[in-house]
């Protein structure tokens, strides 16, 4: 037997050095922006889902259409006023009394809002303009100065009939519609999308511009176009967006490329009629695409390919900040029109694989007038006209020009056969996400964008670098479990049976989760770092820093280390660089540096003897025996198994040790 107190070599060699592998920061760093962050937002609650919204920026109200109603909400998202537009029938619809039209007991009785419109000249005609599904899609007006306006009827039985309607505006397929003025006279602007029946009875046209009769009892017809007989049924035109500017009234629409192909791939087309003469050979339509397309460094791996983003989900025409003006080499405050595209499949269907294009009307209006004059030249090879789907037959504009030689090339309808197109603004990294609403405006020198998605998000987004690098994210929260689908005016919402009123300068700022992404934020969000949270300064009740951020430490190794020597501690977290001095290594995630610690001693060591062959667990007592990172036991020149942080220790001796 030995006595193991009588081995006066008892040494413990605590080593304080790093090990690679035993002790390292986390390698996910913390996440910057929480997108579970709720906020509570004014909102006004329909009855149904909303279908349109009209905003009257002079008195800060806003008219929300719905199934069978239309209500007036003020600035705090009461309720002043509401029109009853249906059920058809029912003795609550205020618009059935207003107009006498006969309607067949088949007629569906729900009333969708297709069109509401404000007056361009509110101080001189202070009306509202609603147009409904059902009964042919007559028109109402109400003066919106009143506290309880009643419709007034845009309609006269004796002028109308089941062959010829001229007051029949809207169709339940879809409209969409612009006023526009031409010095003091208004003409309504009106795209719907139409199949047989209701080109046939009390008919609907797929275009038309319409004068309002100064006696207000009903429309007079300037000019209209509809798809040929054949193909109304076959042929669908989904109007989704309409905007006027300057000398011409603009339709953004999703429609197949051939109109005898139902399987032909879809195609985005932008259509224009001129406003002081709103005729239909003034027509032009242009085919517009969002692509991506890869650096050519990616291209040679093969990594990545090229897309073509066919199918407009929303668009918006705005101005353009300061930022984005220099990227796209136009004008600050220039007009541009915004759109969100997706793949569409060759069934309609939107995939989740989004973009956004930016598309300055001076090079849309540029493009339609090169393919109009490419168009008219000369060659063995005469371009067509298309526009298949409204004329008969589809002729090019050699033969017109040999028919009718009195006839200037430029005086017909002509889609444009080159697309134009713009690259998508996210570098195709809006994967996974379908884009449904999209609101752009500026604040300063900032282009600031507003997207709804499918799944009830708004992402807010600024910062750009718009040659498609990077795109700071400025806001990212979920309104609803609904799809987000349009945005009005100067504040996105939420098109649901829910309207939200979200400021431009976005909701709150409690979604930044560390300091500097807080501090970095756009500056015109007010965000500043109070008490751990990101936060506005009014709500804040301790200190408000918008300057500066301190470090962030989440751990630290070792814990303990020897005295009298040289010790390498790491401290883990973000942003030393920023807050720090520059000590021995450092990053905004990890920092080392050196200091000197405590020394351990040992106070018992148990059993006091042991076997002479064979392994012995030893235990040692003392303080700080866990100091430094990595530990040796050695009794005499023998090392020991280190079992557990406990200090229990296994030791194999040997005669040597006799």
């Amino acid at each position: 037997m030995v006595s193991l107190t009588a081995l006066l070599t008892v040494w413990i060699w605590m080593q304080s050095q790093t090990a690679l592998g035993q002790h390292t920061c986390p390698s996910t760093p913390q996440s910057s922006i929480d997108f579970t962050v709720k906020y509570s937002l004014p909102h006004f609650q329909t009855q149904k889902p909303i279908q349109n919204i009209a905003v009257n920026q002079d008195n800060e109200q806003v008219y929300i259409g719905y199934q069978n109603a239309v209500v007036g909400v003020n600035s705090s998202m009461n309720k002043i006023w509401e029109v009853k537009t249906g059920p058809i029938g029912s003795p609550d619809c205020e618009t059935c009394l207003a107009c006498d039209v006969e309607v067949k007991p088949e007629d569906p009785v729900d009333t969708d809002n297709e069109i509401l419109l404000l007056d361009p000249d509110l101080n001189l005609v202070p009306y509202l303009y609603i147009c409904g599904s059902t009964r042919y899609g007559i028109c109402y007006f109400t003066d919106i100065t009143l506290e309880a306006p009643a419709p007034q009827c845009l309609y006269t039985k004796e002028r109308n009939s089941p062959t010829y309607c001229r007051d029949c505006v809207a169709s339940p397929f879809g409209t969409k519609a612009m006023i526009a003025e031409d010095g003091q006279t208004s003409y309504f602007f009106v795209a719907a999308s139409v199949n047989d029946r209701i080109t046939q009875t009390y008919p609907r046209r797929s275009l038309s511009v319409l004068r309002p009769l100064s006696t207000e009892d009903g429309f007079e017809m300037v000019t209209n176009v509809t798809v040929l007989p054949g193909l109304r049924d076959s042929y669908s035109i989904n109007y989704i967006y309409s905007f006027s500017a300057k000398d011409y009234v603009y339709f953004l629409s999703l429609q197949r490329e051939n109109p005898y192909k139902n399987d032909s791939a879809f195609q985005t087309r932008l259509g224009r009629l001129s406003i002081s003469n709103p005729e239909m050979w003034m027509y032009r339509e242009l085919i517009v695409e969002c692509r991506y397309e890869p650096k050519r460094r990616r291209r040679r791996r093969g990594a990545f390919k090229g897309t073509v983003y066919n199918g407009l989900q929303a668009a918006h025409f705005g101005q353009v900040g300061k930022d984005l003006a220099d990227e796209l080499r136009v004008a600050e405050g220039e007009n541009v029109l915004y759109g969100v595209f997706a793949e569409v499949n060759k069934h309609g269907q939107p995939q989740k694989n989004s973009a956004l294009c930016a598309l300055p009307l001076t090079k849309i209006n540029q493009e339609i007038e090169a393919g109009e004059e490419a168009c008219c030249k000369s060659s063995t090879e005469q371009l067509s006209r298309g526009l298949c789907h409204f004329h008969c037959p589809c002729v090019n504009v050699f033969f017109l020009l040999v028919q009718n030689s009195d006839s200037r090339c430029t005086d017909k309808p002509t889609l444009v056969s080159k697309p134009y197109y713009r690259i998508d603004l996210f570098n195709s990294e809006m994967r996974n996400v379908l884009f449904t609403s999209v609101l752009v405006n500026t604040i300063g020198t900032h282009t600031v964008g507003h997207f709804g998605t499918s799944d009830g998000r708004i992402l807010q987004v600024t910062t750009w670098c718009w040659a498609g690098e990077y795109a700071e994210v400025g806001m990212h929260y979920k309104v609803l479990n609904v799809d987000v689908f349009a945005m009005i005016s100067m504040n996105p919402c939420d098109i649901t049976s829910l309207f939200h009123m979200v400021p431009s300068t976005g909701p709150g700022c409690a979604h930044f989760k560390t300091c500097p992404m807080c501090l970095n934020a756009p500056s015109f969000m007010n965000c500043g770092w109070c008490s751990g949270i990101c936060s506005r300064q009014e709500e804040c009740s301790s200190q408000w820093n918008k300057k500066s951020c301190g470090p962030i430490i989440t751990e630290f190794f070792p814990k303990m280390v020897p005295a009298g020597g040289v010790t390498e501690v790491t401290l883990c977290g973000s942003e030393f660089q920023s807050a720090l001095r520059p000590p021995i290594i450092s990053s905004k995630t990890h920092i080392v540096t050196v200091g000197s610690g405590t020394t351990p001693s040992i106070t018992e060591i148990k059993p006091d003897y042991g076997p002479l062959f064979g392994g012995t667990v030893v235990t040692l007592t003392g303080r700080y025996l866990n100091t430094g990172v990595t530990r040796n036991v050695k009794i005499g020149d023998k090392s020991c198994t280190i079992q557990n942080y406990l200090f229990a220790c296994l030791c194999f001796f040997s005669n040597a040790l006799q």
